[in-house]
C-alpha cells in the first residue's frame, strides 16, 4: 500500500470512528434525557401513592369510627328506644287500668 492509501484509509477510519462518537454523544444525551424523565415520573408516583396511602388511612379510621357508632351507638339507641316503647306501654296499661277503675 502506497503512502496516499493509507491516509486516505486512516482519513476514513478517523471521519468514522467521529461518526460513532457522535451518535454515542448523541446516544448518550437522549439517555440522560429519558433517565432524568423517567426519574420525575418516578418521584411522582411515589407523591401520589403517599397521597394515596394518606386518603386510605383517612378512610380507615373514618370506617372504625363508623363501624363503632354502629356496634355500639347504634346498638345503645335501639336498646334505649325499646326501652321507651315498653314504657310508653306500661304507662298506657296503667293509664287504662286507672280508667277502668273510676
Amino acid at each position: 500500500m502506497e503512502f496516499v492509501e493509507l491516509k486516505q484509509l486512516v482519513e476514513s477510519n478517523a471521519k468514522s470512528i467521529e461518526a460513532l462518537a457522535n451518535e454515542s454523544s448523541q446516544s448518550l444525551q437522549r439517555f440522560e434525557q429519558r433517565f432524568t424523565v423517567l426519574g420525575n415520573e418516578i418521584s411522582d408516583l411515589k407523591d401520589t401513592v403517599f397521597t394515596l396511602a394518606q386518603i386510605a388511612s383517612d378512610h380507615e379510621k373514618r370506617l372504625t369510627q363508623l363501624v363503632g357508632y354502629s356496634i355500639t351507638g347504634e346498638s345503645d339507641r335501639l336498646d334505649l328506644l325499646q326501652r321507651l316503647q315498653k314504657l310508653e306501654r306500661r304507662i298506657n296499661q296503667l293509664e287504662e287500668g286507672d280508667r277502668s277503675v273510676d
